[in-house]
């Protein structure tokens, strides 16, 4: 029974519900009416504090309240209300993202991003390298990179796959530079493998590759990787280094060998 609730639960966290809203709305579902001294007693939720979950949930308009002789009643009403609870939050991220840029703007211009000179960003960890890499849709037009392997190998696939169709969508064009002499399938975003994306191999004799490294806009950042599996990453952001970086990526381009894309999904090899 519990492990049911809780996985029904589960389902309703994406709707904006937290465990305790759920496990009440649920609960009304099974028994229809209840009063709020009968939802304390057998969920074990302190009245005062059931009073203010069934607040919320009438917000929501996932429960309506019922007088009757005996006092005050509560019912859930039927699931399909969470439709409109849906629709209310498409309408609010709608919102959210028509307001974004402007946003951005002002919180730049607060914390002086917007002015010219140089900065350098730390990141740690997997959530920092992830960070690191959604920042990389920034980039205007063309993002160059040496790389030690693709996303899928420090990324979530999902993570990395939807991080792929987000450069197809934005148009961002990929070249990177690899040590490595074959590249096997990696994704099923084929149309960035069949026109935003192109590879060469370069012998590590020229350049031994031991970072992934992202050259876009005015943006050069690393991320290396640690002997004890942890994850090191920064951001400089400055005009003249990201200039100079893309001058030597376009010198080793030159020399790098093109890979033969064999396949729709990533497989390469050097021709």
């Amino acid at each position: 029974m519990f492990t049911q609730t809780d996985s029904l639960s589960a389902l309703l966290l994406p709707f904006g519900l937290n465990d305790e809203e759920a496990s009440i709305y649920l609960y009304l579902l099974e028994k229809r009416v209840l009063t709020a001294l009968n939802i304390s007693r057998n969920l074990h939720i302190g009245r005062t504090k059931v009073y203010r979950i069934l607040d919320k949930l009438i917000n929501k308009q996932l429960v309506v309240q019922r007088v009757d002789s005996a006092g005050f009643k509560f019912v859930a009403n039927d699931p399909e209300q969470l439709n409109l609870l849906l629709s209310k939050q498409e309408g609010e991220l709608a919102g959210l993202k028509k307001s974004l840029p402007k946003i951005l703007n002002t919180l730049k211009n607060k914390i002086g991003l917007s002015q010219p000179g140089s900065q350098i960003i730390y990141y740690r960890g997997k959530n920092g390298l992830s960070q690191v890499n959604w920042n990389l849709l920034q980039a205007k037009g063309e993002l160059l990179s040496f790389e030690v392997a693709t996303a899928d190998v420090y990324l979530p696939n999902r993570e990395a796959e939807k991080l792929r169709q987000q450069l197809v969508e934005k148009k961002i064009m990929t070249r990177t530079i690899t040590n490595k002499k074959s590249i096997d399938s990696f994704t099923d975003v084929t149309d960035m493998i069949e026109h935003w994306w192109q590879i060469r191999y370069i012998s590590r004799a020229i350049l031994d590759i031991q970072a992934d490294i992202f050259i876009y806009n005015d943006i050069y950042a690393v991320c290396h990787y640690l002997d004890n599996n942890d994850i090191f990453c920064f951001e400089m952001h400055n005009p003249q280094l990201a200039k100079m970086q893309k001058q030597l990526f376009e010198n080793l381009w030159q020399q790098a060998k093109k890979m033969m894309i064999i396949n729709n999904q990533g497989r390469a090899i050097v021709k």
